[in-house]
Formats: structure tokens, sequence, C-alpha cells
């Protein structure tokens, strides 16, 4: 008898914590600035200004489980789960830039506009920085909803990501 109590506490206990499900598809994205041009290395989409997203990674990184200080290093793993190596064309540049982009799904208790749509925003800061052979990287993020039984308020996850530089450093 006291197993059965015991098992069904913890049946209740873990049907009850909330579990973190990367199932809404983001379908719809633009970059900020209609100057910039994302191309696939294989040439199968490019992306600028509004756009449908070609593809969804799962990535899922986030800050929890991956802090931004390991970001730099992370493309390796996000190629696994689905990113790609791209171009990244911009204005203030005549060489073309070398990335790897991830467009992921985003949580079902994401609450905030980038778990609806993409919005891709190169500030001229981050470009700057992927000179040389260093790895810039740039991303959107989103808060979870507390579900009052773990505080999930500060875990930020990130709907994109893209990392650059001006070598190809990615292969």
């Amino acid at each position: 008898m006291r197993s059965l109590l015991f098992f069904t506490f913890f049946l209740m206990m873990v049907t009850g914590c909330s579990v973190t499900t990367y199932n809404r598809t983001i379908t719809h994205g633009k970059i900020e600035n209609s100057d910039i041009v994302i191309t696939a290395d294989d040439k199968s989409f490019v992306l600028k200004g509004d756009f449908t997203s070609p593809f969804q990674s799962s990535t899922l990184y986030n800050s929890l489980e991956m802090p931004d200080r390991y970001l730099p290093q992370a493309y390796r793993q996000a190629l696994h789960h689905g990113a790609k190596h791209v171009r990244i064309k911009t204005p203030t540049s005549d060489k073309e830039l070398f990335g790897v982009l991830a467009l992921d799904k985003a949580d079902d208790e994401g609450v905030g506009p980038s778990t609806q749509s993409y919005k891709i925003i190169l500030p001229q800061a981050y470009i700057d920085a992927a000179k040389n052979g260093k790895i810039s990287v740039v991303y959107e993020y989103y808060k979870l909803k507390n579900d009052g039984i773990i505080d999930v308020g500060n875990i930020k996850e990130r709907s994109w990501i893209l990392w650059l530089s001006d070598q190809d450093v990615f292969r």
C-alpha cells in the first residue's frame, strides 16, 4: 500500500511539471536592413527583407544550458541539428562574410514576438567584430512563461542564431 501511495505521488509530480517542447514552428521572418542578404552556401535559399523560413533547425540553446560565453564555438553542434552554412552580404563591405544560421522552432511556453516570427538584425558592431577570422554571434531571444513550480523567468531561449566571420572558419 505504501509503495502504491508513493508511486501515485510520484506520477502526480512528474505529470504536473512542465516539459520543454519545441514544436511551435516559426514560418516567417524579416531581415531588418533590406541591404543585407543571407544566401545558403548550396544556393538553396536567399533571405532578404521579409522571408518565409526555408528550414527549421533544433539547436535549442537556452541561456541555462549554453551561456553566451560558449556560443562562439557552438556552431559545430548547431550544424548537427540542422543549421546551415551561409554567406552574408552587407552594405558596408564588398566582401561577403561566412556564417552558420540556425532558425529554430519556439518552445510552446515561450512568450513574445520572437516566438511568432524571426527578426534578424545585424548591428554594425557585430559585423566589425567578425574580422581577422574572429567569430561574432548574433541572436534573438524570448522568455518562458513561469508555470509556478520552477522559476524559468530568467532563462533566455534563442529563436535564431547567426555565427559570422570574414574567413571560412566554420568548416
